[in-house]
């Protein structure tokens, strides 16, 4: 099926918006199966935003308040993004399938290496390929932060919210909280200003409304919600281990805010501490190899549901630490539909997209100081940040030349890494 443009028939699109292209269901489909099987941690965002913005499925400023949005509530931000963009295309039958075939061949590629793992153990092969991986992700994290930069932070009140939120997360406050502050402080800051005159990207534009009618938009809710509630009674009255399984990876989807680092520390309580599933040191192979596998980084739920009932533990660990954020952010998308021409909201989400900024540069600042660890880690960071960045070379072409000339070396045993 040929793309379309959106119409205004049923939606009450404002006629003198430019319609964005409408993909079909495959279409957005095997876009978010590409993407699932070739993005990688924080870079994920900048091959998502090259998808939909670059087809003009979305418009930028829509993924912009997409991004501002996910960080709100619990869940890990890549995903909730991926879920957001595939609702805001194509409603909920969209967003269902599309985030489905997000995750599955990361959950696949889990479940291989998990396989092989427990049956015969040797990971050594994981070290120099998740060292090349992180040097390239650091680099094309830099590009990200440069981007947001030149738009988010272009005065000194922007500056300062971005310089507050990167001092913050380097003494371990709470990503949850920080927004929250930017929320407040963008308010602030920004209360005399007038929307779109500090900023020719912040200039104020009609988007394009939710799919399908409301009705059936508030059925899907419904329904969503009921197997919500229905994931945490399963897990509450199915007494052996599967269902403290299923409810131990619930609640930690349900609650735990900002990336995958950030609640990995609940995922290891949970896990080890708590339910003694994995030793450390089988939990830290399982992170390695959710940072070699591409897709949300929390698969690595499914290593651990892999290792505590088999095929069917991979299941429940997986839907539990995932669906959670599905719910979460169609819910949300529908509010902030509702409240997002209030202009109080918009000068929040303008703070919250400087403080993210800032955050940003953390990332850059802490995987940094972990994956560059030799010469050669910064020649492959500096040459994804230069391939991506003045090159455009396409992220997935970036990373299969990296990775396979790492495997490459590591075979011939000239791995320098």
């Amino acid at each position: 099926m040929k793309d379309q443009n959106r119409t205004n028939t049923d939606t009450g699109q404002d006629k003198n918006r430019s319609p964005a292209v409408v993909p079909s269901v495959l279409q957005l489909a095997w876009a978010f199966l590409i993407i699932g099987l070739t993005a990688y941690s924080v870079a994920m965002l900048q091959q998502l935003k090259a998808l939909v913005v670059g087809k003009k499925w979305l418009s930028q400023k829509e993924m912009d308040e997409g991004l501002a949005m996910v960080q709100l509530y619990p869940g890990p931000i890549m995903f909730n993004l991926a879920t957001y963009a595939a609702y805001r295309i194509k409603g909920f039958g969209g967003a269902l399938i599309a985030t489905f075939l997000f995750v599955l061949p990361s959950y696949l590629l889990m479940l291989l290496l998990s396989w092989l793992y427990l049956n015969y153990g040797n990971v050594g092969w994981v070290h120099p390929l998740f060292i090349a991986l992180e040097a390239m992700v650091v680099g094309i994290i830099v590009h990200i932060a440069l981007d947001f930069s030149k738009r988010y932070v272009q005065d000194g009140k922007t500056a300062f919210l971005a310089g507050i939120a990167f001092i913050l997360m380097l003494y371990k406050i709470n990503a949850f909280w920080l927004i929250l502050l930017a929320m407040v402080l963008g308010v602030a800051l920004f209360w005399r200003d007038k929307i779109g005159t500090n900023s020719k990207n912040n200039v104020e534009t009609e988007t394009a409304p939710i799919p399908g009618k409301w009705q059936w938009r508030l059925a899907a809710i419904i329904l969503s919600g009921s197997v919500f509630i229905a994931l945490m009674v399963l897990g509450l009255l199915w007494k052996n281990e599967s269902g403290i399984l299923l409810l131990s990876m619930f609640k930690v989807g349900a609650v735990a805010f900002g990336n995958g680092m950030t609640i990995m520390p609940l995922l290891q309580q949970e896990a080890v501490i708590s339910h003694h599933w994995l030793t450390m040191k089988q939990f830290t192979d399982g992170i390695a190899f959710g940072q070699i596998t591409p897709g949300p980084f929390l698969i690595t739920a499914t290593f651990i549901g892999y290792k505590v009932s088999g095929l069917t533990g991979s299941l429940l660990a997986t839907v539990g630490m995932f669906y959670p954020s599905f719910f979460y952010t169609i819910v949300m998308s529908e509010l902030y539909e509702k409240i997002k021409k209030n202009v109080l909201i918009q000068k929040a989400l303008r703070g919250i997209l400087a403080a993210f900024t800032g955050m940003l540069f953390f990332v850059v600042l802490s995987l940094g100081t972990i994956s560059l660890v030799s010469s050669a880690a910064y020649i492959w960071a500096v040459g994804a940040l230069i391939a991506v960045r003045y090159f455009q070379l396409n992220i997935l072409w970036i990373f299969l030349i990296g990775i396979g000339a790492e495997a490459l070396l590591y075979l011939a045993g000239f791995s320098v890494l």
